[in-house]
C-alpha cells in the first residue's frame, strides 16, 4: 500500500498541469514546410522562425541507436530502394532495424508528399545530433527551445523484441533533460505504452516529463493492438467519454488529435464540450495537420488562415502541429495587433461564452479499462 501511494504521488508530481499562456505553434519535424522533415537543417530553420516546440520522431535502428525519422519503413521517406535494393523483407518494406548508422547516413532524405523543389542532399540523424544542434542554437540565440519527440509504432518496436521509449529516455539523460525544466513532451499513439511510460519509467529514471496522448484515426495504423492472432486498429472511443477524458487527463499534459476528429464537414463539434472539459482538467488541446495544401483542408472551406482562425480561436485548441511554422507564427502575430487595435473600440460588455460542464461533473456510465 505504501509502494502504491507513493507511486501515485510520484505520478501526480510528473503530470501537473503544463500551463501556457498563449496558442502553441508546433514544428512537426521542424520547418517540415520549407525543408526535408526530421532533418538537422528543417530543426535550425524552426527555431530561428520562433516556433514554440520543435516535434521529432524517433525510431531505433540496428544497433539500437535512437534514429530521428518517421516510420520503421524506411522507404517511406528516403532513397533506400535505390541504395539497398536487396534489403527488402517479405512484407515489401525496408525496416530501418536492420540498417546500422553507417549505412543509413549513404540515404537521401525525400519528401514524401512531393511538396519540395530539388534541395541538397539531406540525411538521417540521430537523436543524440539533434539534442546536441538544439543546445547549441540555444545557447547562440539566447533563448529557451522545447522539444515534442513523437515515439513512432511503439508496437512495431515489440514485435520486433525492441523497446523503444528506454533508449529515448536514456539519451534525454544524457543531454540533462530530466523533465524539470518543462522542456520536453514525450508523445505516443499507444496507450499502453504511456501508462507504461507513466508508472514503471519515468519512476525509475527519476524523470518528470510529460506524456502526449496522441489519437489516430479509427482505421489508423498508428497503434496497433493483437487480438487472436491478427493486429488491428485501436478503439479510442472511450477516451472521449467524460470516465475516460478525466482518467486520461489524470495522466498525460496533452491530448492531441487529428482535426476532422474534433469538427465535421460542416464545421460542428464532434465532441460537444470535449476541448473546453479538456482544458477545465488542465490539459492541453493539440490538432494535426493544418497545412496550406488545399487536399488537407477542412471540407467546409476556407483559406489556411480562416482554418488558423477557425481551430485557435472558434473550437480553442492550444497548439497546432504544423510544417509551416513561420507562417502560422505570423498569423498569431498579425492577430494579436488587430486584436489591440480592435481593444481600443471595445465596448464595455464582455462578450459572453459558452456554458462548459464543471470537471467534478464528468460522470459517464462506462468504465475506464485498465
Amino acid at each position: 500500500m505504501r509502494n502504491f501511494i507513493s507511486s501515485l504521488l510520484f505520478g501526480l508530481l510528473i503530470i501537473s498541469p503544463w500551463h501556457c499562456s498563449a496558442k502553441l505553434v508546433i514544428a512537426d519535424g521542424g520547418a517540415s514546410g520549407y525543408l526535408i522533415k526530421n532533418n538537422l537543417a528543417a530543426t535550425s530553420l524552426a527555431v530561428s522562425m520562433g516556433a514554440d516546440i520543435i516535434k521529432l520522431d524517433v525510431t531505433l535502428n540496428k544497433d539500437n541507436e535512437v534514429v530521428v525519422f518517421s516510420s520503421p519503413y524506411l522507404e517511406y521517406a528516403s532513397n533506400v530502394a535505390e541504395v539497398f535494393p536487396k534489403r527488402i523483407r517479405e512484407d515489401q518494406h525496408y525496416y530501418l532495424f536492420d540498417f546500422t548508422m553507417e549505412e543509413l547516413r549513404q540515404l537521401n532524405l525525400l519528401d514524401p508528399a512531393n511538396r519540395l523543389p530539388a534541395s541538397p542532399r539531406f540525411t538521417i540523424s540521430t537523436l543524440e545530433e539533434q539534442l546536441s544542434l538544439i543546445q547549441s542554437l540555444e545557447t547562440s540565440l539566447n533563448r529557451s527551445v522545447r522539444i515534442a519527440i513523437t515515439l513512432v509504432k511503439p508496437w512495431i518496436h515489440k514485435k520486433e523484441q525492441r523497446d523503444l521509449t528506454g533508449p529515448v529516455l536514456s539519451t534525454l539523460l544524457q543531454y540533462g533533460h530530466t523533465g524539470q525544466a518543462d522542456k520536453i513532451l514525450l508523445l505516443s499513439y499507444d496507450v499502453e505504452e504511456l501508462q507504461r511510460i507513466a508508472k514503471q519509467l519515468l519512476p525509475a529514471f527519476q524523470m518528470q516529463i510529460k506524456l502526449v496522448q496522441l489519437i489516430d484515426q479509427p482505421d489508423g495504423q498508428e497503434y496497433m493492438v493483437e487480438e487472436w492472432g491478427e493486429y488491428k486498429s485501436y478503439n479510442y472511443d472511450l477516451l472521449f467519454s467524460n470516465s475516460g477524458l478525466r482518467a486520461l487527463a489524470g495522466s498525460v499534459a496533452a491530448i492531441a488529435l487529428p482535426k476532422d476528429m474534433l469538427v465535421d464537414s460542416e464545421g460542428q463539434l464532434k465532441h460537444t464540450n470535449f476541448v473546453n472539459n479538456a482544458q477545465k482538467l488542465e490539459t492541453l488541446i493539440f490538432t494535426f495537420p493544418v497545412q496550406k495544401d488545399t487536399e488537407t483542408r477542412l471540407t467546409f472551406g476556407g483559406s489556411f488562415e480562416e482554418e488558423l482562425e477557425f481551430l485557435y480561436f472558434t473550437v480553442g485548441v492550444d497548439g497546432i502541429f504544423t510544417d509551416y511554422c513561420d507562417d502560422v507564427s505570423r498569423f498569431l502575430s498579425n492577430r494579436v495587433q488587430t486584436q489591440q487595435s480592435d481593444d481600443d473600440n471595445a465596448t464595455l460588455f464582455p462578450p459572453t461564452t459558452p456554458a462548459v460542464t464543471a470537471p467534478e461533473n464528468l460522470t459517464s456510465p462506462l468504465d475506464m479499462e485498465n
